[in-house]
């Protein structure tokens, strides 16, 4: 490997054998080298490759702002998330999360503090997740001495959550989070129960309205139209029906989408099956 750019003495941008670049963190790998030197290859610590350009040079930004020790935190933080959740998280976490703990570091060491909105909603939904950057949180506390709330193990799971999607955008994950909250509270209201948290079909109906407000927002929506379907399943559950058209209400007005009807029979399907065992029971 050649030396494209040198970060510090820690750190460096590499060209490999196939003209790839990639970034290349270990202790000293950069000491009294230029740009142009081949790469002592036997000190990387730790290798980041990226599958668009603009991240490389996001990532080279980082460099110029953030203390590498942060960089260094996250990347620790990251690989114990991937170990837990049993997950291979998306690569631009990487800068995501670094910029995030770098800023959050700050904000503390001024005193200010972010309430989150969102805590509870995510506590609720992405329960790993939050479990995870708790522990994230102790890492943070024993490199820096910094004490954070609850609320930044919130943002800090949304940054877990987010890359387990593609890299998808930070916004687009709590629209998401936001809309399951917001159809579920619709769900309960119609037919005025608490919905048990803890049954299989309140989690396979919590994964389905993830999957469909991913799928809303990516114009993914399934299209393929069963007027007979439709009907009979209608016709048998007519209560899931008006409790689905609400739904259907709530997305047009929110989000300017329009459900189809294979989608309407999808929400029929899981609203019916979690609201009526409980209503059995």
């Amino acid at each position: 490997m050649i030396i494209k750019k040198i970060f510090n003495n820690n750190a460096l941008l590499a060209e490999d054998e196939k003209q790839n670049e990639v970034i290349l963190m270990g202790r000293g790998i950069a000491f009294q080298k230029k740009n142009g030197d081949p790469l002592d290859e036997t000190k990387i610590e730790k290798r980041f490759v990226f599958d668009a350009s603009e991240l490389n040079d996001k990532f080279e930004k980082l460099f110029e702002t953030v203390p590498v020790k942060y960089l260094e935190l996250s990347s620790f933080i990251i690989e114990m998330a991937q170990k837990e959740l049993k997950v291979q998280l998306d690569s631009s976490i990487y800068i995501g999360l670094t910029d995030h703990i770098s800023y959050a570091i700050s904000r503390y060491e001024e005193g200010q503090t972010l309430r989150n909105v969102l805590l509870w909603e995510i506590k609720k939904f992405h329960p790993a997740e939050f479990k995870v950057a708790l522990k994230a949180l102790e890492m943070i506390e024993y490199e820096t001495k910094i004490k954070m709330e609850e609320d930044e193990a919130g943002y800090i799971a949304m940054h877990f959550v987010n890359a387990q999607h593609s890299g998808e955008e930070m916004n687009r994950t709590i629209v998401v989070t936001k809309m399951v909250q917001d159809i579920l509270q619709i769900v309960e209201y119609h037919y005025q129960l608490k919905l048990d948290e803890d049954s299989l079909s309140y989690m396979r109906f919590v994964t389905h309205i993830r999957y469909f407000a991913r799928r809303l927002f990516t114009d993914t929506i399934i299209s393929e139209e069963d007027d007979i379907l439709f009907e009979q399943v209608k016709a048998r559950s007519p209560e899931a029906y008006r409790c689905a058209v609400k739904v259907k209400n709530y997305i047009n007005e929110f989000y300017n989408k329009d459900l189809t009807q294979d989608e309407m029979i999808y929400f029929m399907l899981h609203i019916n099956r979690v609201c009526s065992r409980q209503i059995t029971k």
